[in-house]
């Protein structure tokens, strides 16, 4: 083979790469999952939206159509909004501000981008104009279609004292949804009464392998064991969401941006 045509096929092969990363980190996915609980008498649903970090691929108009159609009875934004490098907060405003413009229920907890972002400022004033709930180691209770909805939440850097202090307001009686960005502390501080358990921060480890899943994610290095999707510990769900962007390099690979529609439905 000449070397004109190894230049060539070289040049469709990064052709064809730019191409298809290009739709998985700006082409979103709505991911829909299906739960159960005994513990309600309507159906609740719930739009999870994680690890946006700025991302300016996306198109904002056909997101938040999407969302406006499934008409969620809460939205919650699971850290990451903004990622350590941003400094103009006009992407993430807009998500905050179409969010509640969807349903005034609208929830955050801070991931650890938030944290090390030094004009993060701008983004919790932005929470606070827009009356949006910011549940870092706080909760809330709120009755939904005759539906009693515990809400928990805690921050990036929660430590145990922070889960017993929120989880005194736990009823075996009401529907207990957590909220935390990384789902590794809450694995170690598992409450057997907590019904459903929200997470991002992994990105489904942003490059995945058929049949092997993630190749690394944050806190728990190559090949993590909680890298997308559902996990279960006795009454617990837990689901981890791969989110709307990327951190550190924008690559995704069997991996598309998504947010997620769950609905949880009456019975077993």
């Amino acid at each position: 083979m000449t070397l004109k045509k190894i230049l060539l096929v070289l040049i469709i092969i990064g052709t064809l790469f730019y191409i298809y990363n290009y739709i998985q980190i700006s082409k979103f996915h709505i991911n829909k999952i299906k739960l159960h609980s005994n513990k309600l008498s309507k159906p609740l649903k719930i739009t999870q939206i994680t690890d946006f970090h700025s991302n300016e691929n996306i198109n904002f108009d056909n997101l938040f159509n999407s969302i406006s159609e499934f008409k969620p009875d809460i939205i919650v934004i699971t850290g990451d909004l903004i990622d350590s490098k941003t400094r103009d907060m006009t992407l993430a405003l807009n998500v905050l501000k179409k969010s509640k413009g969807i349903t005034d229920k609208v929830y955050f907890v801070s991931g650890n981008h938030e944290i090390r972002n030094v004009l993060s400022e701008e983004l919790y004033n932005g929470l606070s104009q827009y009356g949006i709930k910011v549940l870092d180691n706080s909760t809330d209770n709120i009755e939904i279609n005759g539906n009693k909805i515990n809400l928990l939440g805690v921050s990036f850097f929660a430590e145990s004292h922070d889960f017993e202090s929120v989880y005194k307001s736990v009823s075996e009686n009401e529907y207990n949804l957590l909220l935390s960005h990384s789902p590794n502390r809450p694995i170690i501080h598992l409450n057997k009464n907590i019904d459903l358990i929200l997470s991002g921060h992994t990105h489904g480890g942003q490059v995945r392998l058929p049949f092997i899943g993630g190749i690394i994610a944050p806190g728990q290095g190559l090949f993590p064991k909680y890298d997308k999707g559902i996990f279960r510990f006795g009454n617990t769900t837990l689901y981890i969401d791969s989110g709307l962007g990327n951190s550190v390099y924008p690559i995704r690979m069997f991996n598309r941006v998504q947010i997620t529609n769950i609905e949880i439905f009456p019975g077993k």
